[in-house]
Order: structure tokens, then C-alpha cells, then sequence
């Protein structure tokens, strides 16, 4: 369809939940000020003695909630019903809404939780009752009759979401979507990682020379996208685009080649310039490798004097496949408030990167913002959303 013709989308309402907080102005002021909240998980099954920081939700009500499913479901109905509330959806409005949900663990720590609690220890013999099983069951509690979809592509899983929402209702598809990223702590990622020697065992610090890896946070973020405007001062997200490098069944090509393929797309889906940039939210794991291709990427496109780049997960963790609806919602809250927050944890620049975050907030203008999310396996997403009307 050509461009012209095509709806804008809108981000017509926010929630989240994560290790700040749940009430996004909390969690916004709280990022501002700098606000970092960890807890130490100990490896249970192997080094009792070893711990790693973890960023955890704080729900200590529903934690003492013996039924394993409705501690699961809690807190997203939770988060999804202040995200309409704020979108200010009425029921008619909500039932034909299609659901984007994206999510790396799915519903694992349902089957670990129910694992702890038999005492036959069946746990091999359990499996999932479907793929869609958690955006089945948010449409069943919403009473929504719309599409629903599940992405479940790494740390872009939401991310995707967002993407895929944005191209059906531009496309006149369908009028609004609730996307949803959640994921939660589970053994299975939580030690996957740690096999990979991923973890960080001190603080969070992408970029940074001496960085030592991520540190996990679980999280659930929710946006409602709509074709309509209600706010002004509101967000639109101008396009994007996904690729996957294939070079490697786990790690991007270091030299930052595909990655910047699926950045370069995404600026094609608009009608901006690079100079119309005015910051990007990079994905900024920690990692070695995956803070060493991001940074070559964007060398790559942006030249030596690339926008401000900041870097979110040193606030809520890497929340894998939430983390692309959770750091859209912080992030454009953030600039909404006129700042471009800084990257906690930053002390001492890498030559080999030549990228510097943001270490003080710093202001932010109206304008369009690039926010790149790239995953294990290869995934790449980038999206590229304005404050400015239109």
C-alpha cells in the first residue's frame, strides 16, 4: 500500500509492572532519579552458595497465592487493566481489539511452580496446553473477540508485537491492538543464561569496558495502539522492521552488518532522515559480544557522531521478551517528560566500541527516537516512534 494512504498508529495507553514499581508515573520518576532495585537469587540446584542480582517484581500479596496459575495471571490482568483504563477503551471498544502478546518463557514458571508442589515429581510429563494459551486466556478474562497473536522470538518477542500491530492497523486491518510483553522468573532461563557464563555477578553496566554480562528482570509491559489520536502530546510509532542474522545459531555477526541492515529498513519505512534522530534507546545487554555488535551497527549508520544513546535495562533488567513493550513504555514516558534518561552503571569507556551512553539525563525535544531490540538466536527488531503531530 503506498505510504500516503497509510493510518498512523498511535500509543493511545501504558502499563507496566516491573522492579520499579507498578504505576507508570512511579516507575518513570523513579527511573529519573537514578533508582536501581535488585535482589540476590541464589543457584538453588547447583552452587547454593552462589547468587546472582536479580530484578524481581514486587508482589509479595500474590506470591503468598498457593494457586500456581492465578500468581502467574495476576499481575498481567492487572497490568493489561490499567493499560485500558488509561487508553480509555470502553467495552465495545475492547471486545474487537486484537492481541499481540510476546513473551520468551511463556508460561514455564507455571510448570516449575506446579513441578515444586508434586509430590510424584511428574514434570516431564506435563506440557502446555497451546502456544496462545496466555493471550487465549486475557481475551476469555476481557471479554475480547479480536485476533490474538503470540510472538515468542527471544528478546524481541514483544518488540515484534509492536511491529506486527503497527503494519495491520496502518494497513486498515483492524483499528486498535493491546500488545503485551510479560515474562517472569523461571529456573530454565535464569540457569540457561548462567550456563552461557552471561550472568553478571556485580552490577549493570552496558557499554562499559569492564562490563561482565546481564542481569535478568521479569516484567510485564502493556500499550494500546490505536488509529485514533486522544493525546496530543502522545507518541507515534513510525514504522520499523525485523531481521534475522543467520550467522550464528546464537550471537550476531560482530561486525554489526545485519544489525544495521534492519536499522537502515526501519528508517525506510519512514520519511525521516538520519539526522532526524534525536536519540536512540539502545538494546545495550551488557554482554560482550551483543554490546560490541550493537555499537559497530550503529557506527555504522550514524557515522562517529551518532545521536545520545542511552541503554534502560540497568533499571528493570533484561526482561527478555517483555522487554520490548517495557522499554517503549519508559522510554516514551521519559521523553515525554522531556528527558532522555541516563544509563546507571557507566563509569569507563571502551575503545573498541567508541560508543558512549548517556550517564546524566539530559533534555529531549520533540522529535523521533530510534529503539533498537536484538535477540538471542539472531532476531534483530528496531522501531522508530515521534512525539511530533502528524
Amino acid at each position: 500500500m503506498d505510504k500516503s494512504i497509510q493510518r498512523s498508529v498511535y500509543i493511545r495507553g501504558k502499563a507496566v509492572d516491573c522492579a520499579l514499581g507498578d504505576v507508570v508515573d512511579e516507575v518513570t520518576s523513579a527511573m529519573l532519579n537514578g533508582q536501581v532495585r535488585t535482589k540476590s537469587i541464589p543457584f538453588s540446584i547447583t552452587e547454593p552458595d552462589e547468587r546472582r542480582p536479580y530484578y524481581l517484581m514486587s508482589h509479595t500479596d500474590i506470591e503468598a497465592v498457593r494457586d500456581v496459575e492465578a500468581r502467574f495471571y495476576q499481575p498481567l490482568y492487572d497490568t493489561v487493566a490499567r493499560a485500558v483504563e488509561d487508553a480509555g477503551l470502553s467495552p465495545a471498544d475492547l471486545k474487537h481489539t486484537g492481541i499481540f502478546l510476546g513473551s520468551t518463557s511463556m508460561d514455564i514458571p507455571i510448570y516449575e511452580a506446579r513441578y515444586n508442589q508434586s509430590e510424584s515429581k511428574d514434570y516431564f510429563t506435563q506440557s502446555a496446553s497451546g502456544f496462545g494459551t496466555i493471550a487465549e486466556n486475557v481475551a476469555r478474562h476481557f471479554g475480547i473477540e479480536g485476533p490474538c497473536h503470540t510472538f515468542t522470538t527471544a528478546c524481541t518477542s514483544s518488540a515484534n508485537g509492536l511491529l506486527y500491530a503497527t503494519s495491520l492497523i496502518r494497513s486498515g486491518e483492524m483499528e486498535r491492538a493491546l500488545v503485551i510483553g510479560y515474562d517472569r522468573f523461571n529456573k530454565l532461563g535464569f540457569y540457561g543464561f548462567e550456563s552461557l557464563k552471561l550472568l553478571s555477578a556485580t552490577t549493570y553496566r552496558p557499554f562499559d569496558k569492564n562490563r561482565d554480562g546481564i542481569i535478568m528482570g521479569e516484567a510485564c509491559g502493556v500499550v494500546v495502539l490505536d488509529s485514533r489520536n486522544p493525546d496530543h502530546d502522545g507518541f507515534r510509532i513510525l514504522g520499523g522492521a525485523n531481521a534475522c542474522d543467520t550467522n550464528n545459531v546464537a550471537l550476531h555477526n560482530t561486525d554489526g552488518g545485519a544489525v544495521a541492515g534492519v536499522m537502515t529498513a526501519a528508517m525506510a519505512a519512514t520519511n525521516l532522515s538520519l539526522r532526524d534522530i534525536a536519540a536512540i534507546k539502545a538494546h545495550a545487554t551488557g554482554s560482550y559480544h551483543n554490546d560490541l555488535t550493537e555499537a559497530c551497527a550503529i557506527r555504522r549508520i550514524f557515522g562517529d557522531s551518532p545521536p545520545p544513546v542511552t541503554g534502560l535495562k540497568p533499571y528493570v533488567g533484561h526482561t527478555v521478551g517483555a522487554s520490548g513493550v517495557t522499554e517503549m513504555v519508559l522510554f516514551t514516558e521519559a521523553i515525554r517528560r522531556g528527558v532522555i534518561p541516563a544509563t546507571p552503571g557507566f563509569r569507563v569507556p571502551d575503545e573498541a566500541l567508541k560508543i558512549v551512553p548517556e550517564t546524566e539525563n539530559r533534555p529531549a525535544a520533540r522529535g523521533a527516537y530510534m529503539l533498537n531490540y536484538f535477540g538471542f538466536g539472531g532476531n534483530c527488531t528496531t522501531l522508530v516512534v515521534a512525539n511530533t503531530k502528524g
